[in-house]
This record gives structure tokens, sequence and C-alpha cells, in this order.
């Protein structure tokens, strides 16, 4: 099991792993491998979670209100492999914004992007430009050369 996961940057014990299908918790992420040994990951929620968000009408600016919603969905997708699992985990998430009050058309529209996106565990990381690269000057008036 080890050599199969180690690809992923991943090292368990063998002996959690009974069956297959069977899922193993690593943090907030449980994974198994299915019958044709691919790996399957899955969102692990702790049983007294009660996916308390912060509540819709506090004094906010609305930004603040639509990055968690697209946040925690962005998340998500980073998180599960599976669409249709994706998007059943997306809408027990939304029924959790709608019970704190998020207006239902706001939390639809940023669930229907994220799942529509494709799935990256890493952001491909930037090229830089050749101004990025220069020397950064600092200019200061300690220890001034003039006296």
């Amino acid at each position: 099991v080890n050599t199969r996961i180690a690809q992923y940057g991943l090292n368990i014990d063998e002996h959690q792993i009974e069956d297959t299908g069977q899922y193993i918790t690593f943090l907030d992420i449980k994974f198994c491998f299915d019958h044709n040994g691919t790996l399957q990951t899955d969102l692990y929620v702790k049983e007294t979670d009660a996916r308390p968000y912060l509540y819709f009408g506090s004094h906010h600016p609305n930004h603040v209100f639509s990055s968690i919603v697209y946040s925690q969905c962005l998340r998500l997708r980073r998180i599960i492999n599976d669409d249709k699992r994706l998007s059943e985990r997306i809408d027990e998430l939304a029924k959790a914004f709608l019970n704190s009050n998020y207006p239902k058309q706001m939390v639809s529209n940023i669930c229907n992007k994220v799942k529509s996106l494709e799935r990256l565990i890493c952001v491909p990381a930037k090229q830089k430009t050749s101004s990025e690269t220069e020397s950064i000057r600092v200019i200061s008036t300690f220890g001034s050369d003039q006296d």
C-alpha cells in the first residue's frame, strides 16, 4: 500500500487498511483505494462539527461572506477527486451556509462556479518577469554618507 501512495507524498501504517474501499482519515482528508486500485479522496468531518459559519447578518463587508463560501468550496474541490462526491459535499456545505442566513442566490452561484473548476492540488508557480528579478532598493535617512 505504501508504495502506491508514496507517489502522493503519503506514508501510512499498512495495518490500518483492512479492505479495499475502506477509508482512512488523515487530518481533514479521508482516502482509500477502490477496486481498480485508484486513490479516492473525501472530506473528513468530525461528528461533533456543527459547521458554524460567520452569520450573514453580522456587520462585515459583503466580499467577506462571498470569500468564505468560495474558499470553503474551493477547499472541497482540492480535497475530493470524484465529481459526483464533490457535488454531494458542496450541496451539504451550501445547506450549512443557508442555515447561517447566507443568500441562496449567492451561495448557489459560487457553488456552481467551483463545481465547474478543474481540480488543482498545487497552484502553478508564477513566472517572474525581468522587472521582478531586479534588486530592490531601500531608501533610508539612517546611515547617510553626507554629514
